[in-house]
């Protein structure tokens, strides 16, 4: 093999790898282990990339899974363009690499390869977290983003409500796994956790359940409020991971979550 193959073959690497980043926050994701072993063995730079796209993609399935449940009680959309969310700030009307996913995520990828920096505008009105070393931004400026292979550019809105789980081999592997609470702290918010069975239609029947989480910015205080519905495989009973995520600290609690109403102050 040549140099100029090696080359080639790193950046078709390098591209595959960002569009993987990509894919993550899209929202149908898939793909097949024959095209995972393309990257090489565990411990690859490659591989060990494409596996911690892998593991965030399941970590966020209840985000995911609940806006999803939201776009068919209520309309949402989970990808969007910025603009459809900033409609005065004019900065956002001509921002084709930059999108939004669900309440929380501005994503920001890295399209092309040997790329390793970009900019990235943020949206006024609002100021942002970077979801990786947690910094605190002020909205309506434009940065540039340190993105080395193994990180996307991913921003979360201050006011935002994100619930995540554990990494899983599938997506029902663990299915009382517990949840983790993100509260990105800046405004008052609201998120809806959505469940049902995940393999039948009688969601459509009303066997389904909703969890509101309540966020009161000027209390410092969560509320959890009672479940509202049911379906058979409904887990009765699981344990909260709490991350209060604010410009100064992270605060964490665990509780045990029943169904009834919980209020909690930070």
């Amino acid at each position: 093999m040549t140099i100029q193959e090696n080359r080639l073959n790193q950046s078709n690497n390098e591209l595959y790898l960002r569009w993987f980043q990509f894919l993550t926050f899209t929202p149908i994701f898939h793909i097949n282990e024959k095209q995972i072993s393309s990257f090489g063995r565990p411990g690859s730079e490659f591989y060990e990339n494409v596996l911690k796209s892998i593991h965030l993609r399941y970590q966020l399935i209840p985000y995911i899974y609940s806006f999803v449940g939201q776009i068919r009680l209520n309309g949402s959309m989970l990808m969007r363009p910025i603009a459809f969310d900033y409609p005065n700030d004019r900065n956002t009307f001509d921002l084709i690499d930059q999108y939004l996913f669900g309440s929380a995520f501005l994503v920001c990828p890295v399209t092309k390869a040997t790329v390793q920096c970009r900019s990235v505008y943020l949206p006024s009105g609002n100021q942002w977290f970077d979801f990786w070393n947690e910094t605190f931004y002020d909205g309506q400026q434009t940065i540039s983003v340190y993105s080395p292979l193994n990180i996307i550019p991913l921003f979360v809105k201050a006011g935002s409500i994100i619930p995540m789980t554990q990494s899983m081999q599938y997506v029902d592997q663990i299915v009382d796994a517990p949840y983790q609470i993100r509260i990105y702290r800046g405004n008052s918010t609201q998120f809806t956790i959505y469940e049902d069975a995940g393999d039948n239609y009688e969601y459509e029947n009303g066997q389904f359940s909703l969890i509101d989480l309540i966020w009161n910015e000027n209390r410092s205080e969560l509320t959890i409020s009672d479940r509202r519905g049911s379906f058979p495989q409904l887990i009765q009973q699981r344990d909260f991971h709490l991350i209060c995520i604010s410009k100064q600290r992270r605060i964490t609690k665990t509780i045990r979550y029943s169904g009834k109403q919980i209020q909690l102050s930070f």
